[in-house]
């Protein structure tokens, strides 16, 4: 069943965004953000950096934390922390083995990491740069390493952050394929039955089709606004008039 009602106030308060307008949002209001920034100046190598921020995103699911405190976590340890090229996924699953915000499913998440990483580790950062071109590759070739569906949130997700990490990376913004959807987390599931009880991602397929702004850039402006300690006075100073819209999506 669909709430018209809201969805129209949805679409209407969409009107308002654009793709420009995500990408402040990530840069400037996603903490996620912020950490890989400060995680890349700590480290001298671009091309360990983008793969370490695969890895982590394949197994940022069923957390002891919030998303935020868990990349965060990331961050410093691998600020900290070298790692040989030859031995990445060795070197991150000693990392995830001993970590704070990410214990639950150990076993399985192991088991990604060692499907995923040989594959990571014959990339080069030209390899990155190509996929950074063409994201639905990327999403392509994770899907087939780690035998999981292209919609599989925490393939969807990878993409996102490799974007986020590549943008710093190579100091430019390409947007999101509209082909990629939205990662269906439980933050976004339970926002969604606002306005239908059907399938999230095809319900965000259709917002992003009217609005023309990609699932992923649209995660971007949702996901952040529903953390439980998202700062609206902050947000407010950063973006300026377009914030009251921000605010209005929190109150459907």
């Amino acid at each position: 069943m669909r709430n018209l009602e809201k969805i129209n106030e949805l679409l209407e308060i969409f009107g308002h965004f654009d793709v420009n307008f995500a990408k402040n949002m990530e840069e400037k209001i996603d903490t996620q953000y912020f950490v890989l920034e400060n995680l890349k100046n700590s480290m001298k190598n671009d091309e360990i950096f983008i793969k370490l921020v695969i890895l982590n995103s394949i197994v940022s699911y069923q957390l002891c934390t919030t998303g935020e405190r868990w990349w965060d976590e990331f961050s410093i340890y691998w600020s900290k922390n070298a790692v040989d090229n030859e031995k990445l996924g060795e070197c991150y699953v000693k990392f995830l083995e001993n970590s704070k915000g990410n214990r639950r499913l150990l076993n399985v998440k192991i088991k990604r990491i060692e499907k995923v990483a040989p594959f990571l580790e014959n990339l080069n950062l030209l390899d990155f740069k190509t996929y950074y071109l063409d994201m639905e590759k990327l999403l392509e070739n994770l899907s087939k390493n780690l035998n999981s569906k292209k919609d599989s949130k925490t393939i969807v997700f990878a993409v996102k952050m490799f974007g986020y990490a590549s943008r710093i990376v190579f100091d430019e913004f390409f947007p999101y394929p509209m082909d990629i959807e939205i990662p269906k987390d439980s933050r976004i599931e339970k926002y969604t039955l606002k306005f239908t009880d059907e399938n999230p991602i095809k319900f965000w397929n259709e917002v992003s089709k009217t609005t023309k702004i990609p699932p992923l850039h649209i995660d971007s402006i949702i996901w952040p606004v529903l953390g439980r300690n998202f700062d609206f006075k902050t947000c407010e100073n950063k973006l300026g008039e377009n914030f009251r819209y921000l605010l209005k999506l929190t109150e459907l």
